[in-house]
């Protein structure tokens, strides 16, 4: 088994960095959501600047979430920021409410949704249902959940990809693969003999060789027999990667609250790239 050069020459040709919608409330983690979607989107790519003011009542019980002028100034200030990347980008509002389902609405009719990090413990998210979560359980779109990178290191230098050596895993790889080698970006592929995926040794051969190949001395292999969660986390704090990018098979019901890729959301120490299954194209093997 081997791989072959990706099915796309960059990125953009997978459609999800190409249009993405930007969860904006006038914080700094969701200017630094902005600041990265630019990045993965690039010249070539364009961002939707979303404000969900969740307006509710009339009058003198008139509240929202985000007040209308509020909005309006950290629109205004997200595109003049995707704009000095390069990256056009349109605006928009949105009064209506809840404001995670609303963004999950809105989501469903782009590539990839980029939030700020979820503010909550997770286990309070599980409870009230917070972005972040549920945007890792239900997938509308791929997802980015936008961290201040680590001291001295800029968005993406370092990159860490976690494949379980399954099916579609290839495709990750490439991808993950193909955007460090684009900007010139050090990448660790990951894995864990902890489980069903310690049964794919050709596969996971086939996806070092590819990395090594492709990036030289920018690539690193871990392998290790750990639980997957732990490893991750563990490895992305120790090399102060910036960008983790995992994989989702989209559980539901009781199986999600083992969910590896929403756990990393809440646990990872820097931003994380959940793709979502049917943006995974098993054409590598």
């Amino acid at each position: 088994m081997t791989l072959e050069a990706p099915p796309f020459r960059s990125p953009h040709d997978l459609a999800i960095l190409a249009d993405i919608v930007c969860g904006v409330d006038g914080s700094r983690v969701a200017y630094e959501a902005v600041r990265q979607a630019a990045w993965l989107a690039g010249p070539a790519g364009r961002l939707t600047l979303l404000t969900v003011t969740a307006v509710q009542g009339s009058g003198n019980y008139r509240t929202a979430a985000v007040a209308p002028a509020r909005a309006e100034r950290a629109l205004a200030s997200a595109r003049r920021l995707a704009v000095s990347l390069g990256v056009e980008a349109d605006t928009a509002i949105d009064e209506r409410g809840p404001v995670t389902d609303v963004l999950l609405e809105h989501a469903a009719a782009h590539g990839l949704l980029a939030i700020g990090p979820p503010p909550m413990p997770r286990v309070a998210h599980l409870l009230v249902g917070g972005t972040a979560t549920s945007a890792a359980h239900l997938l509308p779109a791929s997802v980015l959940v936008a961290r201040r990178p680590p001291a001295r290191a800029r968005f993406a230098d370092h990159i860490v990809v976690s494949s379980d050596a399954l099916e579609r895993s290839s495709e990750l790889v490439g991808f993950a693969t193909t955007l460090a080698r684009l900007h010139g970006s050090s990448l660790t592929l990951l894995h864990s003999l902890d489980g069903a995926s310690s049964r794919h040794p050709t596969r996971l051969a086939a996806q070092v060789a590819y990395v090594t190949q492709a990036l030289g001395e920018k690539a690193r292999v871990k392998i290790e027999p750990r639980h997957v969660h732990d490893l991750i986390v563990e490895t992305a704090t120790i090399e102060r990667c910036s960008l983790l990018i995992v994989g989702s098979r989209r559980v539901g019901g009781l199986r999600s609250l083992g969910s590896v890729s929403e756990r990393v959301v809440h646990d990872a120490p820097c931003s994380v790239l959940v793709i979502r299954p049917e943006d995974m194209h098993d054409g590598l093997d």
